[in-house]
């Protein structure tokens, strides 16, 4: 089971949690009620999908050579052996399938919209490492983190619910989908020179360190200007405070700006990850009470 645990990364489920609850929140703002049931499902669709981005990636990277014994994140379960190539490729087939049966309800549900971005959903799953043309390994992996666990996975949520994706929904949506591309290019900043040792090419190997830092840095910046922009658009003052959030987290981001890149930049990643559910709780609690 704990290498299992390992394999799922518990902690990087924040991602897919954090924007369905910001999405259930809107539609709550938007019309008073949500339908319980398609929330569940909506949720358990999400960390399902998740996990099986999650174990495409410790599988496939395996079967690149992209893990080896330098690497500075979590332990990778399959290159060192703790899971077999078989087992975890079956499991990894397993949670698609879990995924996409998840789904069957949300895309009848839905409709067309939901079926597009249900099946673009599971393309990013295991698209994202795998396929002909893996994102993570041409520079797209920031791109791909903000479109499917900020734009889709908020608006798809909330459309939902509404049947409708408004303006406000669509703006919304970009605070989370750039924390949640901070995540992929902290991630991508901790492991630049495996990257570039096994031809990787992000980000941050095709441009260089200093270039992935500042990244991370204007991603966040960013993501403070969402609540600010819709608060003084749609008159919902009490997200003004947000404005102010990251001013928590800056011993974080002035690690990720400044320390060596070691082991401890796991630490802020975790962190960074934590900063996303913060954010998403709080913006949701305002609408929820507003």
């Amino acid at each position: 089971m704990k290498n299992w645990i390992m394999a799922i990364r518990p902690k990087t489920l924040f991602a897919s949690i954090s924007p369905v609850i910001l999405g259930l929140s809107i539609a709550y703002f938007e019309q008073n009620h949500i339908n319980l049931t398609v929330s569940i499902l909506t949720l358990l669709c999400a960390l399902s999908l998740q996990i099986a981005s999650n174990l495409a990636n410790d599988y496939l990277d395996s079967q690149k050579g992209v893990d080896n014994e330098n690497r500075l994140g979590p332990t990778r379960v399959t290159q060192k052996g703790l899971i077999s190539s078989k087992i975890m490729k079956r499991a990894l087939f397993t949670s698609l399938l879990i995924s996409f049966i998840l789904g069957l309800y949300l895309m009848w549900y839905g409709g067309i919209v939901i079926i597009v971005m249900g099946f673009l959903s599971l393309y990013f799953a295991y698209g994202y490492t795998g396929g002909p043309y893996p994102l993570s390994y041409n520079g797209l992996g920031e791109v791909a983190a903000f479109v499917f666990f900020g734009v889709i996975a908020v608006s798809g949520t909330t459309y939902l619910q509404t049947h409708n994706v408004s303006f406000f929904t669509l703006i919304l949506s970009f605070g989370p989908g750039f924390i949640s591309a901070t995540i992929l290019a902290v991630n991508n900043l901790r492991d630049i020179e495996t990257d570039r040792e096994t031809h990787k090419k992000t980000l941050a190997v095709r441009f260089g360190e200093g270039f992935q830092r500042k990244l991370c840095l204007l991603f966040i910046i960013l993501s403070t200007f969402v609540p600010l922009i819709i608060s003084l658009s749609f008159h919902i003052y009490w997200l003004l405070p947000l404005f102010f959030l990251p001013i928590i987290f800056t011993k974080n981001w002035l690690h990720i700006a400044k320390a060596n890149i070691d082991k401890k930049m796991n630490d802020a990643l975790a962190k960074t990850a934590q900063y996303l559910l913060l954010y998403c709780l709080l913006i949701s609690l305002v609408l929820f009470f507003s």
